[in-house]
């Protein structure tokens, strides 16, 4: 299931036409065009992810190189802006579900819940073999991890809480929801404390501290779309390097002193968060920044979800081994780029190879899981909606 990247797919449109009068594609695209730089936003932070996990793999065998350390330092730089920006967009981009019937919206539902589901029990069984934990350990740890969850899938759990508590909140004024998701974010500390007291008794890699303080950026923009929208008409290279001043600045600081890791950072992300959308609009008037966001941005779900049992297979090398080149300055410099390209084509290269035959099933839920299309076309009989045109525009 391809999280929905706010534009019009023209092979979706091609077969959502089969059998029914004509439809200009021009009109469609103007009623929803391809919002770009969101794209680039999704496809970028996703990338920024995986280089993420790469570099702690290294780091975590070659912590006192100098080399590791400089990839460590940039990683705490970017670590306000990396989830934020990306639950952000999400929110934005599930603002037209969040108000919609709960039957017209089952792919961000029953689809994330069959996703979570899913990618955990395949991560975990890598685990279980790698660790040489026993399967009926492993069988029986599994409900808690998901319950808490406790790996890499947080993030699929993470928008699956944040659109239910989205949708479930909508009727109530937006500015005290964010407010009180503003509130969870500014008392980290107590939220990484209770995960402590709490969470971690269920399963020890628990990542509710991330999914409590992160879901004030989904709610920012599922709820105030429009308002962000805007930031665009300001965007200058002048106002991005302005506010990249101070949130580097910050980064190195925060990376130098690790009793602030667990502060919040929640201004630092309101300004990342602004420049992201500025530089992002500013880059897609170029073809190339333009392409390269459409391109990844509609395929964040595979490159996130494949690279963590391919991870944990490099952990296990690294750590049994210790390999003696990965001491090595220029080895240090390179590893994170290439693992992460790699991680990246092989996620890639999964996707186009399953994408016309039963693999698909990796990425999106069946039909019968969701069942999305024939309720909204249900929605729009009932309303009276006679008009091929009609049906097949509910049905996005």
């Amino acid at each position: 299931m391809q999280e929905p990247s706010g534009s019009i797919d023209a092979r979706a449109v091609d077969l959502s036409l089969l059998g029914r009068p004509k439809v200009d594609l021009a009109t469609m695209q103007t009623a929803r065009p391809r919002i770009e730089w969101m794209d680039l936003v999704k496809g970028s932070t996703v990338l920024i992810v995986v280089l993420f996990h790469s570099v702690n793999q290294m780091e975590s065998i070659t912590k006192e190189d100098s080399v590791s350390a400089v990839w460590f330092t940039s990683m705490n730089v970017l670590e306000p802006m990396r989830m934020p920006l990306f639950f952000m967009v999400s929110g934005m981009l599930a603002a037209g579900a969040i108000a919609r019937p709960w039957r017209m919206s089952r792919r961000r539902t029953y689809g994330m819940t069959y996703l979570y589901l899913l990618w955990s029990a395949i991560f975990f069984t890598v685990v279980a073999f790698y660790v040489n934990t026993g399967w009926v350990a492993a069988i029986t740890q599994f409900p808690g991890r998901l319950l808490v969850g406790s790996s890499g899938y947080w993030y699929l759990y993470a928008l699956l809480l944040y659109f239910i508590v989205a949708k479930l909140l909508r009727r109530y004024p937006a500015w005290i929801i964010v407010a009180l998701a503003v509130g969870l974010n500014l008392l980290r500390p107590s939220v990484a404390q209770w995960n402590r007291d709490f969470m971690i008794d269920i399963d020890g890699g628990s990542m509710m501290t991330s999914i409590v303080t992160n879901l004030v950026f989904f709610l920012i923009g599922a709820y105030y779309k429009e308002l962000l929208t805007q930031i665009t008409r300001w965007a200058s290279w002048l106002w991005v390097a302005a506010l990249l001043v101070p949130v580097v600045a910050y980064g190195i600081w925060r990376s130098a002193n690790p009793s602030t890791w667990e502060q919040t950072y929640f201004p630092i992300s309101l300004i990342w968060i602004v420049a992201g959308v500025m530089a992002a609009y500013l880059l897609v008037q170029w073809e190339a920044p333009r392409r390269f966001g459409v391109f990844f941005g509609a395929r964040t779900l595979p490159i996130f979800v494949v690279q963590f049992p391919l991870l944990m297979c490099l952990s296990s090398y690294l750590h049994n081994n210790d390999p003696e080149f990965m001491h090595n300055p220029i080895v240090q410099l390179l590893f994170p780029i290439v693992m992460t390209s790699l991680l990246v084509a092989a996620a890639l290269l999964l996707y186009w190879v399953t994408r016309n035959n039963v693999g698909r099933y990796l990425f999106e839920a069946p039909a019968w899981a969701v069942r999305e299309q024939s309720a909204r076309k249900r929605m729009a009989l009932e309303q009276g909606s006679s008009n091929p045109r009609d049906l097949s525009q509910s049905s996005r």
